[in-house]
């Protein structure tokens, strides 16, 4: 089963209204946030096939390429496999670089990406070069690992334009924006172009509550079954120490009963009753099985 960050980046990949309507900023998004856009170095770094294939064949129907773009597997230091795009000739680096610094002379703004749309188009751009989704069984967290340092308040300050609150942390030296709180991430994914992974994740979130209440009610009745085998054992003690033939003959019966059935609530000592007896009318001839235990001590 593909995990929740590969199933989000396979949904942006097959979007292609996206992809016809707003290219140049998906494509920005994506170049920008990859791990290196400049002019000496170009190149995107994932552990996802698709999104490295998607960048080579997205640099080079952004411009007329005079050089290659090569993309080979590798082998990180944690074991994993990795993909590494790299746009190889300068004046490819240089036309890229230009294009997109003409297009977002400003840096990058909602009004100049092209209101709701645009953004979306550009954050889901931004997910695919850098963003994780954890699987919502473990915990709800949705991350963007921003490669350079001067990304990320333009990054930030567009995620709080569309009304989303990131929170930000440090991780091995490199900052990260991200999300934890269910419907942010839910909303999030479906702005940026993630509806179906956005209701697996409000499946997810539904199914867990219903687990969990299932389990706070069971926790519930084993802690009011221990309650009720701890007073049983005290009572039958009790009615052992008295002796069933010193009770009353209006005490005996319930006592036989009580001896018979250990695990039995009071509730359902009276209904066995002839004729029955109320829970308050059980708990108040045990009580007095009790006292008599007591006494004899």
């Amino acid at each position: 089963m593909p995990s929740f960050t590969t199933a989000a980046k396979d949904e942006i990949l097959s979007n292609k209204a996206v992809r016809q309507h707003f290219p140049n900023q998906q494509s920005f998004g994506l170049m920008v946030f990859s791990r290196e856009f400049s002019v000496p170095k170009m190149q995107m770094l994932t552990r996802e096939r698709r999104a490295a294939q998607y960048y080579s064949q997205l640099v080079q129907s952004v411009r007329p390429m005079t050089g290659t773009v090569t993309l080979r597997e590798e082998k990180l230091s944690t074991g994993q496999l990795a993909y590494r795009v790299t746009v190889d000739d300068m004046a490819d680096r240089i036309d890229l670089y230009n294009h997109f610094a003409m297009l977002y002379p400003e840096g990058v703004t909602f009004e100049l990406l092209g209101g709701d749309e645009g953004a979306g188009a550009f954050v889901g751009g931004v997910f695919l070069a850098c963003g994780t989704l954890s699987d919502p069984e473990v915990k709800y967290h949705l991350e963007f690992a921003i490669p350079r340092e001067e990304l990320l308040m333009m990054f930030v300050a567009l995620l709080q334009d569309v009304g989303f609150s990131p929170l930000l942390t440090q991780r091995r030296g490199q900052t990260i924006v991200y999300l934890h709180d269910s419907t942010q991430i839910e909303d999030l994914l479906t702005f940026m172009g993630c509806p179906l992974t956005s209701m697996e994740i409000m499946n997810a979130k539904i199914l867990k509550e219903r687990r969990n209440a299932a389990n706070r009610a069971s926790n519930c009745d084993t802690a009011n079954m221990d309650k009720v085998a701890g007073a049983a054992a005290g009572q039958i003690a009790a009615i052992n120490a008295v002796g069933l033939d010193s009770l009353p003959e209006e005490l005996r019966a319930l006592a036989e009963l009580r001896l018979q059935n250990p695990f039995d609530s009071l509730r359902e000592l009276g209904q066995k009753l002839t004729p029955p007896l109320s829970r308050s009318g059980v708990n108040h001839r045990l009580e007095k099985i009790l006292e008599l235990a007591a006494r004899k001590d």
